[in-house]
């Protein structure tokens, strides 16, 4: 049978039908979709120069009737199907889809397979790009099938080659037409599939912040679907609006059309309350028409706009709040603005701070923080940084306000921040100081309660190795427990970047000497001749039991000869401060901290050169502890008392060695 094609007042050829390949198969398959398929396959052969020879386009679909051939194929512009639109355009193709093929082939031959009055049946319709207003379509016959479907076989093909038909190609295209539908439609397991490769909408959709809700609003339930996109794309950001039967309806741009944050979303709506309506809101040309006349029904449309509103600004908070990890992230490794903090506790703390506010203004506004040049992000970040370490804290808000206007909402929320960020700053350090003075505590047992019971290696050396701010903020740990020879080795690594030394070192008896604990400092020291020192400390522990005495004080004055007879370590540049400390100390010791008292120095008794000795007892370390946290302690009526026995109640069911060597295990996993 021939069909002659109907054409209203204008050809074919300026109908505007695609000349690209891609949007012409995406035609085809949005057909087999409106014909409620689940499946539609691609598969092509090649010729031997690799270009494509035949295309198929296979689809599981209702099939087309023969009976309404005259309203689908015979009626061009003015299509049957006008469920629903590839690139989400209001306008229907209007029955072009059929003839885009002409975009890359000469002949089209689609094999359909109906279902009509229970009985399956097929036929084939052939098309001509020479003839395309004349349609050749077989008379039906029954069909030896129990399933309905429809398969479009294009040939005669000059313009396709192996690459415009590779998967990465096809898929990226058709993921621009399909993400979102194949997203909608997967709980009915919709599916693309491309030479036996399926189609991954989630290369192209962020799953984890797309969400589906249902709200109620007068008496109509609405299923609200949210998706939001992997990459940016060409459309406004809308609401689009479909009936009970997923017949498109009309859209409308969100209120975060415009937004900064690159929050790629569009709303997909679906209700009853929608059936029977057509072009609810056509937003074209920035035209908004309401189309509703019932006064109650303009209310329910504008209740769920609001609700819609509020589901996108819940879910760009939790964008944002991975969002602005990420570019806090990228100002401290990447691009170097942000300021640079101490590496002690303390330093930690203020740079947390500046982190938490940098991120809660991110949320707020992050046009703040668009398109800066380096020099202006690093100076904000810095005058940030030093209102927040100030008593002007407060007058950020002042200042942010200045910048960009904010909501009486998001000025009480951003006033909160300040002040919970202080308040954690707070909270921080007294759980700090409070973790230390357990770590003090911890070690007064072992010191003075469990002397026969511990020892320097197992106990004591493993405490302060992990916590070696007891001997100052300024040091950090270089090495522990080695040979004096790896130990330096070590240093010189630390400091210099140095993996091997080049030259050996004296090949000394005291080479063999164990140094307890090899402390380094990062920061330099300033003398009065403007110039700088390197500190070094070396820190040698004995058990409990053992007295400080003149032999204890000669080890560590061989560790510094030692030190002092190495010309890559003699340098006036370099200070090195040796350490002893016991639990006592012997009359000989007292002798010496006389003989150098006019240096005002606590615990020094021996100094030559750049080397400084200091006998120490352990109640010396606890009580410089005390003294220095001891007010803001005070202030806050901590209770040492009670967490004392809360300690103690940890261990109670252990003595001797066991409760050593448990009060080790805590103190150790202490992060401090």
């Amino acid at each position: 049978m021939i069909i002659p094609v109907s054409v209203k007042n204008q050809s074919i050829d300026s109908s505007g039908i695609t000349s690209d390949y891609k949007t012409a198969i995406s035609e085809y398959i949005w057909n087999g979709f409106e014909a409620n398929a689940t499946k539609i396959s691609i598969e092509y052969t090649l010729n031997e120069a690799f270009g494509v020879k035949e295309l198929f386009i296979k689809d599981n679909g209702d099939g087309i009737n023969y009976n309404e051939l005259g309203e689908t194929f015979g009626a061009f512009l003015a299509s049957k199907k006008n469920l629903m639109s590839l690139q989400m355009k209001s306008k229907a193709n209007k029955g072009k889809g059929r003839f885009s093929f002409i975009a890359f082939s000469n002949n089209a031959e689609w094999h359909t397979v109906y279902k009509d009055n229970d009985v399956y049946k097929e036929y084939e319709i052939t098309m001509s790009g020479d003839k395309k207003e004349v349609i050749d379509c077989s008379e039906p016959q029954l069909s030896g099938q129990n399933a309905t479907g429809t398969e479009v076989k294009f040939f005669n093909i000059s313009t396709l080659s192996a690459e415009n038909m590779r998967f990465a190609v096809v898929e990226s295209a058709l993921l621009k037409d399909f993400a979102w539908f194949l997203y909608l439609y997967k709980n009915r397991n919709v599916e693309i599939v491309v030479n036996g490769e399926k189609v991954d909408y989630e290369k192209y959709i962020n799953t984890e912040l797309s969400e589906k809700t249902m709200i109620s609003i007068d008496g109509y339930k609405f299923e609200i679907n949210l998706i939001v996109w992997q990459k940016s794309i060409s459309e406004k950001f809308c609401c689009y609006y479909f009936d009970e039967k997923n017949v498109f309806k009309g859209k409308r741009t969100t209120t975060f059309n415009h937004n900064t944050v690159d929050f790629n979303h569009s709303a997909f709506v679906k209700s009853t309350f929608f059936d029977d309506k057509d072009n609810i809101i056509d937003d074209y040309d920035d035209m908004q028409i309401n189309l509703f006349e019932s006064q109650d029904e303009k209310k329910i449309l504008k209740k769920l706009h609001k609700e819609i509103q509020r589901f996108i600004e819940k879910k760009i908070s939790v964008y944002l709040s991975d969002k602005a990890e990420e570019v806090v992230t990228a100002m401290i490794t990447e691009r170097k603005t942000f300021p640079e903090f101490p590496n002690d506790v303390y330093g930690q703390m203020r740079k947390n701070d500046l982190k938490r506010v940098t991120k809660e203004i991110f949320k707020l506004e992050p046009l703040i923080f668009h398109r800066l040049k380096l020099v202006q992000e690093k100076s904000l970040l810095g005058f940030l940084n030093l209102l927040l370490s100030s008593e002007e804290r407060e007058n950020v808000l002042t200042i942010i306000e200045q910048v960009v206007e904010l909501s009486p909402q998001q000025r009480k929320d951003f006033s909160k921040i300040l002040k919970k960020t202080s308040l954690e700053n707070i909270i921080d350090t007294i759980k700090f100081i409070e973790d230390r003075y357990k770590v003090i505590e911890l070690l007064k047992n072992i010191v003075y309660d469990l002397t026969k019971f511990a020892n320097e290696r197992d106990h004591v050396q493993k405490i302060v190795e992990r916590h070696f701010w007891l001997f100052g903020e300024q040091y950090n740990l270089a090495s522990a427990d080695q040979r004096m020879q790896k130990a330096l080795e070590q240093y010189r690594n630390i400091l210099y970047g140095e993996e091997n030394l080049t030259a050996k070192l004296d090949p000394d008896a005291e080479n063999e000497r164990r140094m307890d604990i090899f402390l380094c400092n990062t920061r330099n020291v300033e003398t009065t001749f403007e110039t700088t020192l390197e500190e070094n400390i070396v820190v040698e522990l004995k058990a409990p039991r053992i007295t400080l005495t003149k032999k204890v004080l000669r080890q560590v004055e061989d560790y510094m000869d030692y030190v002092r007879r190495q010309p890559q370590f003699n340098s006036e540049l370099r200070k090195w401060k040796f350490i002893a400390v016991c639990k006592e100390v012997d009359d000989y010791v007292k002798s010496q901290y006389k003989a150098f008292e006019d240096k005002g120095k606590i615990g020094l008794v021996f100094q030559v050169d750049n080397c400084e000795i200091y006998a120490l007892t352990w109640d010396d370390i606890f009580k410089s502890f005390e003294i220095k946290h001891r007010p803001m302690l005070e202030r806050l009526k901590y209770d040492k008392e009670q967490m004392a026995n809360e300690l103690m109640a940890e261990v109670s069911d252990t003595e001797g060695r066991e409760k050593a060597d448990t009060f080790t295990q805590i103190a150790v996993a202490y992060e401090l």
